[in-house]
């Protein structure tokens, strides 16, 4: 009975991802990512990047589901096969309770209109729109898997 109660607990970590992700650290924030640190960028340039289709991984270092996938998304984004940036929580971001209005920013061109949920959080933004929004654990795994078989 307590390894069922584990696993539910970890299931529910891997399928919600950690909410509310501001953390109070200092801006020295992302010592396991030093190898992608030049791709870093600020909340605030989410929309500001001059490629025409982008991906931006909004995470933690704290999060589970995070700390799983950091392997795959650094050496997904060394590869090159799309423009890839990472954003660290920060207190600029808008983490809301309700995951129908994160969502809600599929279509969105303005950052007073987008909303994080929880990290991680997978957003593809076309000429300047969000295209593409993913705030799910499995789904994110499934699109840096899903490059690496269109390779062979």
């Amino acid at each position: 009975m307590k390894h069922l109660f584990l696993l539910l607990i970890a299931s529910s970590i891997l399928l919600n991802g950690c909410g509310g992700q501001q953390e109070d650290t200092p801006i020295n924030r992302e010592p396991h990512y030093d190898e992608v640190e030049n791709l870093h960028i600020e909340w605030k340039d989410l929309f500001n990047q001059e490629e025409d289709k982008y991906y931006a991984y909004v995470y933690s270092v704290t999060c589970t589901p995070c700390s799983m996938l950091r392997s795959e998304m650094i050496e997904f984004s060394q590869k090159n096969y799309v423009s890839f940036y990472f954003i660290y929580p920060s207190e600029d971001i808008p983490f809301v309770d309700d995951e129908s209005l994160a969502k809600s920013s599929l279509g969105k061109s303005s950052l007073d209109d987008v909303y994080i949920y929880n990290t991680p959080t997978l957003i593809e933004i076309t000429n300047k729109v969000i295209t593409d929004y993913s705030n799910d654990y499995y789904e994110i795994k499934s699109f840096v898997e899903s490059f690496s078989e269109e390779s062979i």
